[in-house]
């Protein structure tokens, strides 16, 4: 719009149905103060001083209040002397009231305001008034019929004729639905910050999927149709440390990945493992494929420390179909047993059209388990835990590892997954017990060890007798013992479990709970068992420094562990930026490679004093020092 099309319309002289309406309105109060002024006698004939209400000498309040009434904000006014509350219609139509419904005071306009906004509040109104300036403010009100407004307000002090301050004017506004579209923008902002883009469970040294996310993997497929499961096998590197397993299984998963096809899943099902899920293929064309790994793998040079060396391997192969019943983790078993089978005939591998039935992969997993309790194939490891508040490595944890061929320890899940499926986990828990009993009592009386038990073996009623029978066997202080329980979703009997845990806290022993926060563990669950330590989940703490989701969960978890009475322990920690934020947390354990590796048990552990804070960046000196 132009000048030319603002001055057309001032110079049209049709009125509109509003203004007509405006006209009457204004008649009509012209008539009435005519009849009052007649009735009362008084001079029709007078001069008018016609005043902007805006000027400069009109009262300073007056002006605010105009000026607001114009731009449709409501206003408050408190006079200091008088201590009188006024405020305008609009002001009582955003607090809830119709206007000249209710009697403005400062005991009502406290108890409109939210109780948690009200110091904000009166904090501004008196900066307001201390520094003689303008202060803004937003802050809840309640109204009378309990619904909630946001308002923003503009808090001024006002001068009488002669500068002197009187009071104060605050003008209003109703910004509900702006502060509700910030909050909005917000969290989805925070949210897109937080939010995993993909699961966690990934093999840290290979990238490859984890063994319960690759059974999980082979869960989604089965249920699209029949495939072939392959798991190759590759013999242990003898003599190489963990860092050069680590690198050499690294190497191997290069092999895999680049022969399999690019809609194959890979994933490290165990140490020496790897899988590929070759999803709607057949067995020929799966078993040509599975050749070509396991050559590859035999004829490719690996370099472990200062050596060249080539490995051998043997792949398993099984067949699945998408209408059978068998899980993802039982056709892992079944592909395991056939590389086994490909090994000892000395074949590069062995194929299976069909599922094992379950009776023989119960008896074949039961056998396993067995054998190696009976060739003593398994050994314990101990990893010193921090005392942050210390400053002190005080505990070890026990970790049950198993001897390959080769006399090189490796993690035990896969054993301990197949045994606690075939109910064939609690004798390798009381071995476990027997031996932490055996260490703890050729060690220091002052030390402290943490021994993990199967939930499944949590439920067996003779545990705790057990326990007490090594304790009293061994001459063990019970003080020194904290028994850590995993995998709660997995307890058979909660009942029997729950006894277990009452029964080991009245004969002096402590009881943790490991990984919580990674699982299925209800809160409730803190409540109903006497846990005095929380784990939380690794999977929270590896990169916590770069991930909000997980600074936020981990400070939630330990406020509320707090609150309870339970102390608090973080595993995976192997930096120093990651020590200190939780050090700032308040975690009372820091386990991990920057405190220390797990460690043989040759020796009795004594506790060691940490050293210095810069000494974590050397975690080998770290385990040297905890360890002794």
């Amino acid at each position: 719009m132009n000048l030319d099309d603002i001055l057309a319309m001032a110079s049209d002289q049709t009125l509109s149905q509003l203004e007509r309406a405006r006209a009457r309105r204004a008649t009509r109060r012209v008539q009435q103060e005519y009849q009052r002024a007649v009735s009362a006698g008084r001079e029709l004939i007078d001069d008018i001083d016609v005043r902007d209400p805006l000027a400069a000498d009109v009262d300073e309040a007056a002006r605010i209040s105009r000026a607001a009434q114009i731009a449709k904000l409501g206003t408050l006014t408190w006079v200091r002397a008088s201590e009188e509350l006024t405020w305008s219609d609009e002001m009582s139509l955003i607090f809830g009231y119709p206007p000249g419904t209710t009697r403005p005071s400062i005991r009502l306009l406290t108890r409109l305001i939210h109780p948690d906004d009200a110091d904000e509040v009166r904090r501004t109104v008196e900066a307001a008034w201390r520094e003689r300036t303008v202060k803004e403010t937003t802050f809840r009100v309640v109204r009378p019929d309990r619904v909630t407004r946001y308002v923003h307000c503009h808090v001024e002090f006002v001068v009488d004729g002669d500068n002197h301050p009187y009071g104060i004017v605050v003008t209003g506004q109703d910004i509900t639905e702006v502060e509700l579209a910030r909050q909005e923008r917000v969290r989805l902002a925070r949210r897109r910050e937080t939010v995993q883009t993909e699961l966690a469970g990934r093999d840290p040294a290979t990238g490859l999927l984890s063994r319960q996310r690759f059974a999980d993997e082979i869960d989604t497929a089965r249920r699209g149709g029949s495939g072939v499961l392959l798991v190759v096998a590759v013999e242990p590197a003898v003599g190489a440390s963990t860092d050069d397993q680590d690198r050499l299984a690294s190497a191997v998963a290069t092999v895999v990945r680049r022969a399999a096809r690019r809609a194959d899943v890979c994933g490290r099902t165990g140490s020496g493992e790897f899988g590929v899920l070759m999803h709607r293929t057949t067995l020929d064309s799966a078993t040509a494929l599975a050749r070509t790994i396991v050559e590859g793998i035999r004829n490719q040079p690996f370099v472990v420390g200062q050596a060249r060396l080539r490995l051998d391997a043997a792949g398993g192969l099984v067949r699945y179909q998408g209408r059978d019943e068998t899980r993802g983790i039982d056709l892992l078993v079944d592909a395991e047993t056939a590389w086994r089978q490909a090994r000892d005939s000395g074949v590069p591998c062995v194929a299976l059209e069909q599922p094992a039935p379950a009776d023989e992969r119960r008896e074949i997993c039961r056998n396993r388990v067995r054998a190696y309790l009976a060739d003593d194939r398994l050994t314990l490891y101990t990893q010193p835990i921090l005392d942050m508040r210390l400053n002190q490595i005080t505990r070890q944890e026990i970790l049950l590892r198993l001897v390959d061929d080769g006399g090189k320890a490796y993690s035990a899940s896969s054993l301990l997954g197949d045994a606690e499926r075939i109910d064939e986990v609690l004798p390798i828990d009381r071995w476990v017990i027997d031996r932490t009993m055996e260490l703890i009592a050729r060690g220091a009386h002052t030390s402290h060890y943490q021994v993990n038990l199967s939930s499944r073996s949590l439920g067996d009623p003779h545990l705790l007798e057990h326990v007490q029978g090594s304790l009293l066997h061994y001459d063990v202080d019970p003080g020194q013992l904290t028994f850590e329980i995993t995998e709660t979703a997995r307890i058979a009997n909660l009942t029997e479990a729950h006894n277990f845990a009452h029964g080991i806290r009245e004969i002096g022993c402590q009881l943790a709970l490991d990984d919580f926060g990674s699982g299925y563990v209800p809160f409730a669950f803190l409540t109903y068992f006497p846990v005095d330590l929380v784990k939380v989940g690794g999977e929270f703490i590896s990169g916590i420094q770069d991930s909000a989701a997980n600074r936020t969960i981990v400070r939630s978890i330990v406020d509320m562990c707090r609150a309870l009475g339970i102390r608090t322990a973080a595993e995976h920690v192997e930096d120093q930026v990651t020590m200190n934020l939780l050090r700032d947390y308040g975690v009372d354990f820091a386990q991990g490679y920057l405190v220390g590796k797990p460690k043989p048990v040759n020796t009795p552990h004594r506790p060691a004093t940490a050293p210095a804070e810069a000494d974590y960046t050397d975690p080998e000196r770290a385990l040297r020092v905890a360890t002794g």
